[in-house]
């Protein structure tokens, strides 16, 4: 039989096989963190990153006039260029086109989009902003004056 060791004041005992290690619980203490250069870069990097995200965006694409565009000159486009898709109410229900696409005329839905956004869309397409590709982009059959006489055509479809 194997001599048993006697308790140290670290915990140390021996059953015989193994020796276990009995540490009585150490207290923490908070020690006071000095904040560094380092750590005011790292807060200062994620505000830059999470306003830039926020303001970025919104002044990257160069603002479309909408409502400021000609509404006789945008209606007579749209009948022309998109009423065969979205309908000439823009409901989306148009014969030529299934599944139907974008209705135009829900003001709950229409409200949400900026005029930037559907100069966007008319402008690059519909892939270009993560819709319908069948969406087709006219930036390189109309002037952007056209695209903005549309959106502003578009915004006075949105009334149901």
């Amino acid at each position: 039989m194997s001599a048993r060791r006697p308790r140290t004041r670290e915990g140390i005992v021996n059953s015989g096989q193994r020796e276990y290690t009995a540490a009585a619980p150490r207290r923490e203490t908070a020690i006071p963190v000095r904040e560094t250069g380092a750590t005011t870069l790292l807060k200062s990097t994620f505000l830059f990153c999470l306003v830039g995200a926020v303001v970025v965006p919104a002044v990257a694409a160069p603002p479309a006039q909408g409502l400021s565009g000609d509404m006789a000159r945008g209606k007579e486009l749209f009948l022309r260029l998109c009423a065969g898709c979205h309908g000439e109410d823009g409901r989306g229900e148009a014969k030529t086109f299934r599944p139907s696409v974008g209705n135009l005329a829900v003001k709950e839905l229409m409200d949400q989009v900026s005029d930037e956004y559907l100069f966007t869309v008319i402008k690059k397409g519909g892939a270009a902003v993560g819709k319908n590709a069948a969406m087709p982009a006219w930036g390189k059959q109309i002037p952007d004056e056209d695209i903005r006489d549309i959106v502003g055509f578009v915004r006075t479809l949105a009334k149901y």
